[in-house]
């Protein structure tokens, strides 16, 4: 910090090998090996090669990361591409995200457009205008979205309420492979949507305009404005058409 209480920014940090550094506002943030940065930091570049641990929020422009970023509170970002893993305290904020491995938080999650493969894990609500998921999708809160894709492997998902314009459940191509037994499901209480088609879902109610519910399904309600189809295979406690002015 400047001595007239002006904040400097650092145009590059870098870290090889092993490395301690104090946050701030750095252009560019590189670490090539393992890192720790304490305090708030804000950057217009991160590049992890190897792990890091940021000791505050992360804020910035774009993020790169090959193997561990642990952050200990908030993450608010435009872009992220992670092959590894993303751990944050905190609530997560990020336009667009690019998964292969993990990612979780300890509060809330807004994007605009994301893809994990692997497992994205939410410690609040997820809002975002279009999540695609292929492998875990666990969310403590509610599923608010314009677009979901959830495409399951062979371990359980798990979120409260889902809402979503269009909803898509099924497992992945390789997984169908698999033991009926192995594959695995979404567990819900609510479902809703205008375009709804499920595979391999359980869930208290399914509220939507157009339902279309698969084989694997095991199903309390179904609520649909217009129309409803259903596999032979799918177990369906009740349905009925609603009259959607009401």
């Amino acid at each position: 910090m400047a001595h007239n209480g002006t904040v400097v920014e650092r145009p590059g940090v870098s870290i090889t090998g092993d490395g301690v550094v104090g946050g701030g506002i750095i252009g560019k943030l590189r670490i090539n090996g393992e890192g720790v940065i304490h305090g708030d930091t804000d950057c217009h570049l991160l590049r992890c090669n190897g792990s890091a641990v940021i000791n505050g929020s992360l804020l910035g422009r774009q993020a790169r990361v090959n193997g561990h970023v642990k952050v200990s509170h908030h993450v608010q970002m435009e872009h992220v591409r992670v092959n590894g893993s993303l751990d944050a305290g905190g609530s997560v904020r990020i336009s667009r995200i690019g998964i292969n491995g993990g990612l979780s938080t300890g509060a809330d999650l807004f994007a605009v457009k994301g893809v994990v493969n692997g497992t994205l894990d939410v410690g609040g609500n997820l809002e975002a205008e279009e999540m695609t998921v292929r492998g875990i999708l666990r969310v403590s809160g509610s599923v608010i979205a314009r677009e979901l894709t959830l495409r399951l492997v062979t371990q359980a998902s798990r979120v409260n309420e889902l809402r979503s314009r269009t909803v898509s459940v099924a497992p992945t191509v390789l997984a169908k492979w698999f033991r009926s037994s192995r594959i695995g499901y979404l567990n819900a209480e609510l479902v809703e949507g205008e375009d709804i088609r499920l595979e391999n879902t359980s869930a208290a109610i399914v509220r939507g305009s157009r339902v279309r519910i698969g084989k694997g399904c095991s199903i309390g309600r179904v609520e649909y404005t217009e129309t409803f189809s259903a596999d032979a295979q799918a177990e369906i406690g009740s349905y009925y058409k609603i009259d959607a002015r009401h």
